[in-house]
């Protein structure tokens, strides 16, 4: 079966306001001073410098946008601004039959209360909830640039708002949300946290109350693997943001939350070998995929900026797949009813 993909374009600043004056709905993703000279219209967007191509490597650049154009795919759409206490009914307040395309900025309280709350939100599942978290240069994020959404009908961006995109469908079509997920389980240990958190120091290791990050540097545990769990069958992974030795705590990218089983993931050779594979295997059954999105630490750890995937798209700082997700590939798929 020949799977269709729309290909995300890599346009300059003169092209993509083209494109906006003729009234196109865009999903945008570039430096922070690109986007804030387009004009206004029918687009949302997030800072990032970061994109993978199709046919040659990845790569950082900060004069071109990556462009997703839903133009053609859709037959209505709202674009909308939500605070913290809005977000909530992101879900609710979408069509009856289409999608949501979600940005939210990077490490925010905006971004930590969608990933713990996201599971409880009125009607999630009614239609596709898609997204990306906005990043920026990884060396100016360590020195504390924040990054940015962009709502383009009213011009304005944000450093603690999200923005939406509202898409409806035809009648005869559905959205689908899927994940390729190149980690698997070790179910070497089990790690089991007593509150819902992105923090973690005291949790449970194997039944026995530990300290996560005594038992990490003791393991000698390889933190560029996320911990994985089973989410209703899916593999999820949450990934590790970085070791603090002063509080002797673990900071993850993504919530792990009480209940779950979270292990280790095991290792593979080549990040692009195995995931050529994965997609290989799913697209034997797939059709029409209209957007993707990769995560920027497999954009780092698998040297995509020295490789390419078979596909064009912009890195994001955690991928949204209904929940918050990390070190994913996620795209949007078009089905006939």
């Amino acid at each position: 079966m020949n799977t269709s993909i729309q290909e995300s374009k890599f346009l300059s600043i003169t092209e993509v306001s083209t494109l906006i004056k003729q009234k196109r709905i865009l999903i945008l993703s570039g430096e922070e001073e690109l986007l804030a000279q387009l004009p206004k219209g029918n687009w949302i967007g997030g800072t990032n410098p970061y994109f993978y191509f199709k046919d040659k490597a990845g790569c950082m650049d900060k004069t071109q946008i990556m462009v997703s154009d839903f133009t053609d795919l859709i037959t209505d759409f709202r674009i909308q601004t939500f605070d913290n206490s809005e977000l909530k009914d992101i879900c609710k307040l979408g069509y009856k039959n289409g999608f949501n395309f979600l940005i939210l900025p990077a490490l925010q309280d905006i971004h930590y209360s969608f990933a713990l709350n996201a599971p409880q939100y009125q009607n999630l599942y009614t239609n596709p909830l898609i997204g990306i978290i906005a990043g920026v240069d990884l060396a100016e994020f360590a020195q504390g640039r924040l990054s940015k959404t962009f709502n383009g009908t009213l011009q304005k961006n944000y450093t603690d708002k999200a923005v939406v995109l509202q898409a409806k469908l035809p009648s005869e079509q559905v959205a689908r949300v899927e994940i390729i997920n190149v980690f698997e389980p070790t179910n070497d240990i089990t790690i089991e946290v007593q509150e819902n958190t992105f923090t973690v120091r005291d949790c449970l290791i194997n039944g026995k109350l530990t300290n996560l990050y005594d038992y990490i540097q003791n393991s000698q545990m390889d933190i560029s693997y996320p911990l994985v769990c089973d989410y209703a069958g899916a593999t999820i992974n949450v990934s590790f943001q970085r070791l603090n030795p002063d509080n002797k705590e673990v900071i993850f990218y993504a919530p792990l939350f009480t209940g779950n089983q979270y292990t280790t993931s095991k290792k593979f050779e080549s990040y692009t070998s195995v995931f050529h594979q994965k997609v290989e295997a799913v697209f034997e059954n797939e059709r029409n995929i209209i957007y993707n999105c990769n995560c920027i630490l497999n954009y780092l750890y698998g040297q995509l900026d020295k490789s390419h995937i078979g596909f064009s798209g912009a890195t994001t700082f955690g991928e949204i797949a209904y929940h918050l997700i990390n070190q994913t590939f996620t795209y949007l798929a078009i089905d006939e009813h």
